[in-house]
């Protein structure tokens, strides 16, 4: 009996023992399935890597050559770095020279690799509210922005090459090779656009923007929303207007404007703005931004949208090419494109100082709108010679190096 009880215990180890032993076997096939697979992924993602750097290096020597097709061609560039921005990925930096510097930076990281590459100088394709803190760093450490002023002139630049040399037939040995739209391609491009497109902008002017921006959408959403409402009775009004919050935003905006440009209530006098119109004081405001830094006023109308001369312009002759490969299209184009929100801003504060319908009275709001341009572009430009406390521009220091 004991025999018989000893034998079943040693048969039941044994199982046990069995058991324990396909057990382990099944977690070691397990952990070596999952190591096979996270290495497969890893192999994967470094190929993927590698395929997207190399795609990368391929597009970057594209640019290159490019540049140098341009140098040979006796284009100059921009005697600094061209940045090209985009919201998600990161900008893409061009440095010219003999030996030139194209590569991608990390936004954080932007301002160690200008300051590196000892750049003084910087051009960037158009103003974004989203890069206002970064283009603000640049300018407190003592890097000049540039901007385009017409955003257009980056696809001018482009056109007129694939118009003037992209036709291999005509121009076999005049011939530049474009390649395919894209971030590396539009640094270079953007390095070698004409400088009378290019404005600077210092930091007083970037503040007052932002903050222009934020007033802008506030009183475009309102205005909106007042013409279509415009007809209808109270009890079938199927929003709330808020005015005051239209004027809290507005009060936001001239009280920037002002800690940047102490001497902004001067043109409101000039203009004959009531001390108690916020809102006609934020859309003068929008119209001085716009306009200080311009030389002429025909080119305040000109941006305006409300061109007009009383006597005909005789046609110019038409400009060879030259050295810089500016076109016979670029001399014969204006610097600035139609500003629709300068039209706007001017627009209504016409109608609230002189309560006019835009309807029934619409070419007197024009001729108002101009008149005011007119005066307010004046009024900007006497203030960047205002003598005040024995300094010379004071209120809009700086504001010469932008025309």
């Amino acid at each position: 009996m004991a025999e018989t009880v000893v034998s079943e215990a040693k048969k039941t180890r044994k199982k046990a023992e069995k058991s324990g032993s396909s057990k382990k076997s099944k977690g070691v096939k397990e952990k070596r399935t999952k190591s096979t697979t996270e290495d497969s992924r890893k192999r994967a993602n470094e190929e993927a890597m590698l395929e997207q750097k190399a795609k990368e290096e391929a597009l970057k020597n594209g640019a290159l050559d490019f540049y140098r097709q341009l140098i040979e061609h006796g284009f100059k560039p921009f005697d600094g770095a061209s940045i090209d921005f985009h919201r998600k990925r990161d900008p893409v930096v061009f440095i010219p020279g003999e030996n030139p510097v194209l590569t991608a930076v990390r936004r954080e990281e932007l301002l160690n690799f200008l300051v590196a590459n000892d750049i003084r100088r910087v051009l960037v394709d158009a103003l974004f509210p989203s890069r206002v803190p970064l283009l603000q760093s640049l300018l407190e450490h003592g890097i000049e922005v540039y901007v385009l002023r017409r955003p257009s002139a980056l696809a001018g630049f482009k056109a007129m090459l694939e118009r003037r040399y992209n036709k291999k037939k005509q121009n076999a040995n005049n011939y530049i090779e474009i390649s395919r739209k894209n971030d590396f391609i539009d640094a270079v491009a953007l390095a070698f656009t004409w400088p009378k497109f290019h404005r600077r902008i210092d930091l007083r002017y970037i503040m007052c923007w932002r903050a222009m921006n934020k007033w802008r959408r506030v009183y475009t959403i309102f205005t909106k929303v007042q013409q279509m409402i415009e007809d209808l009775d109270e009890d079938e009004l199927p929003v709330t207007l808020h005015e005051d919050r239209v004027i809290k935003k507005a009060r936001e905006f001239v009280d920037t404007v002002e800690r940047y440009f102490p001497d902004i209530r001067r043109v409101f006098e000039k203009i004959k703005i009531p001390d108690d119109d916020v809102i006609a004081q934020a859309l003068c405001c929008e119209v001085v931004l716009e306009v200080y830094h311009i030389p002429t006023k025909s080119d305040v109308l000109e941006k305006a949208g409300i061109r007009y001369s009383p006597t005909p312009k005789k046609p110019k002759p038409k400009k060879k090419e030259g050295a810089e490969g500016e076109s016979k299209e670029d001399g014969s184009k204006p610097k600035y494109i139609h500003d629709g929100k300068l039209l706007f801003a001017l627009t209504q504060l016409a109608i609230r100082l002189y309560h006019l319908d835009l309807i029934r009275q619409k070419r007197k709001v024009q001729w108002k709108a101009t008149k005011l341009a007119e005066r307010i572009w004046k009024c900007s430009r006497e203030l960047q010679t205002t003598e005040e406390s024995g300094r010379v521009g004071e209120a809009l220091g700086g504001v010469r190096d932008l025309s």
